[in-house]
């Protein structure tokens, strides 16, 4: 029969194994959390390379919340008040430039203005604002004002 000394030498042998095996847990576990670490920061770059921000801890909600508030940029209004503003016919890669837009698309954009007599083109492939914009945009000028517009619906 062990006596209460070989129990107690047994007993501090089972904390030293287990004192071993944590501490190779730890360090297996210290570098799990590196390699997790490194691929966090390469999902920010990718993040960051798309215009994104995002933080540690609610990265994911806060990735599909500004995704959700991102609304849909008005392109026919921005490129109605550019050519307002300038005061001069511009080619669809200075307007592009200008709403900082992809130029085919603010092409395509311009073709249908067009076809609504929103802007039209002159010669030289450059577009002007049109007299219904010229209309639109004194009203928008008149309601922004009170909320109210001058003019009577009958």
């Amino acid at each position: 029969m062990p006596t209460p000394v070989e129990k107690a030498l047994a007993y501090l042998e089972g904390l030293e194994a287990e004192r071993q095996a944590a501490l190779a847990l730890s360090e297996q576990k210290a570098e799990e959390a590196k390699l997790i670490k490194a691929r966090q920061e390469g999902f920010r770059a990718a993040l960051e390379m798309l215009g994104r921000e995002a933080t540690v801890g609610n990265a994911g909600s806060e990735f599909k919340e500004a995704r959700r508030r991102r609304a849909r940029r008005p392109i026919p209004q921005l490129i109605l008040r550019e050519l307002a503003f300038s005061g001069e016919a511009m080619t669809a890669r200075q307007v592009a430039k200008a709403i900082d837009y992809i130029p085919e698309r603010t092409e395509m954009t311009l073709r249908r203005m067009e076809e609504s007599g929103q802007v039209h083109r002159n010669g030289r492939d450059r577009w002007a604002i049109g007299i219904t914009a010229i209309a639109q945009l004194n009203e928008a000028a008149v309601t922004a004002d009170n909320g109210k517009s001058t003019t009577t619906v009958r």
